[in-house]
């Protein structure tokens, strides 16, 4: 969770970063600049900084139920 701009990630939902639709696994433990692990459509791992989120990470919709 991004405290300070209130931000809550919730796992499994997709997400839009730089045209990728990327789906949100887990926070890392550690205290490393790329904390948030997504993975994309090809179950390519990403991990994304606290600062990139803030500044580009946009909901998507999701079209079915899980």
């Amino acid at each position: 969770m991004l405290k300070q701009n209130k931000i809550s990630l919730t796992t499994g939902k997709l997400y839009l970063f730089r045209g990728n639709q990327l789906r949100y696994s887990h926070e890392r433990q550690c205290l490393e600049q790329a904390r948030y692990v997504f993975t994309n459509s090809k179950g390519q791992r990403r991990e994304l900084g606290a600062q990139i989120i803030k500044r580009e990470l946009h909901s998507v919709e999701e079209f079915a139920q899980n």
